[in-house]
């Protein structure tokens, strides 16, 4: 039962530095309505490489949920 916390201790560390790694990534959206009326494209979800770090974070961050509750589950 120890060898498997520590598996998923350890995969618990990857995936928090990977989350913050890619949540750094991210460009902030502090520019406003009026930036996103100038280009229309971005308006109706072009937003290409954006797009997918929000996905990676997101999934990212439900992993880290998920293996904090399997985690204290298990350390009971």
């Amino acid at each position: 039962m120890t060898l498997v916390l520590n598996i998923l201790i350890a995969l618990f560390a990857l995936i928090c530095v990977a989350l913050i790694f890619f949540v750094l990534l991210q460009v902030p959206k502090q520019a406003g309505l009026s930036a996103s009326m100038a280009t229309g494209g971005d308006l109706f979800g072009g937003r290409g490489v954006e797009g997918g770090l929000v996905r990676i974070s997101s999934v990212l961050g439900g992993l880290f949920m998920l293996l904090a509750l399997v985690i204290n589950i298990l350390s009971r």
